[in-house]
């Protein structure tokens, strides 16, 4: 289910819901998403998901959704909800998160992130080594707990790599944000 993107094929489908996810009107929309696949709102997101990619979805159920996406869309326009207005804001509170971490980081000259990274770094580069060169455990546990560690650590590192360069999505903008606070601070 990991590398299913559930979010891309409910997009595709119904466009209108898919725009609040990660907004605060997304609990909205999973109840219209639930009420279309389920026959009742109170569906959980990950019982939404769990149907979604399943791909067990009937062309009834996916008939259901296109036109509950077109009443949400009419209901939200209604109440004076713009999902454009809306996603975008949600666009522009995540690069104003990121400004600020940055906006931090050149004010305060903290050097915790840099030994942050290095740290990450560092157990990175050991568990790829123990993964290379050591012998995984017999117990499926133990490789299952070791595994999400790695996992865990990799996102980390993504993480703090995205800090420090930044990401694909708003890498511009926030680096510019930066560049003109460095700017200022210099001045």
């Amino acid at each position: 289910m990991a590398d299913f993107d559930w979010k891309k094929l409910i997009g595709t489908v119904a466009p209108a819901v898919a725009s609040t996810f990660g907004t605060p009107a997304m609990g909205a929309a999973v109840a219209v998403l639930s009420n279309a696949i389920f026959g009742r709102s109170d569906a959980s997101a990950d019982d939404v998901v769990a149907a979604v990619a399943g791909g067990q979805l009937t062309a009834e159920q996916l008939a259901a959704i296109r036109k509950a996406d077109n009443d949400f869309k009419v209901a939200m326009g209604q109440q004076g909800i713009d999902l454009a207005k809306l996603e975008a804001d949600t666009e522009a509170a995540y690069l104003r998160d990121v400004q600020d971490a940055r906006a931090r980081q050149v004010a305060t000259r903290d050097y915790m992130p840099q030994v942050i990274f290095f740290l990450l770094l560092a157990v990175y580069a050991g568990e790829v080594a123990l993964f290379y060169f050591g012998k995984m455990p017999e117990d499926e546990f133990v490789r299952a707990l070791m595994t999400r560690a790695f996992s865990t650590v990799e996102i980390g590192l993504t993480s703090a790599i995205a800090f420090f360069i930044g990401s694909s999505r708003g890498s511009k903008a926030s680096g510019d944000a930066v560049r003109r606070i460095a700017e200022q601070g210099g001045k």
